[in-house]
């Protein structure tokens, strides 16, 4: 199944700060952990909207979101993650990582594909741009 993928994060090369998983069918994943001491843009445009109206997210540390992402992959013997952005893998891929040398329980087959592309402007009503979980739901809908 395809699962869009979006992440918010503190600047190039910051801390993580949200993650979606939006899949085909519908379902969904959004986990997030705001930061107080973010660099002002992420502060002024991301942080303030990481719950808004159509996004509630888990929130929870980081180091814990493999479990969570564990848990909604399960079951999926072909996993394949589309971004638009190369560093939303990036930071997917490092939540799938537990410790030196593990991983969690993955699909025997993940796959990744970029689609340079802009999902906004959507048509999709309510969307939040720089919210994890409507950038999205956005691309899912720019995509499908």
């Amino acid at each position: 199944m395809r699962y869009f993928l979006d992440c918010e994060f503190d600047g190039y090369r910051g801390d993580l700060i949200s993650l979606a998983l939006v899949a085909d069918d519908g379902n969904e994943l959004y986990l997030a952990w705001p930061k107080n001491d973010c660099i002002p843009w992420v502060a002024e445009n991301v942080v303030p909207i990481i719950e808004c109206a159509g996004a509630a997210p888990h929130i929870h540390r980081p180091g814990g979101w493999g479990g969570m992402i564990e848990t909604f992959l399960r079951g999926d013997p072909m996993v394949r993650i589309i971004s638009d952005w190369p560093d939303d893998i990036r930071y997917f891929c490092e939540c799938l990582i537990t410790g030196p040398g593990e991983m969690i329980a993955t699909a025997p087959v993940i796959s990744f594909q970029i689609v340079r592309c802009d999902a906004y402007p959507t048509d999709l009503p309510g969307a939040v741009q720089h919210n994890a979980l409507w950038d999205a739901r956005a691309l899912r809908h720019k995509l499908t």
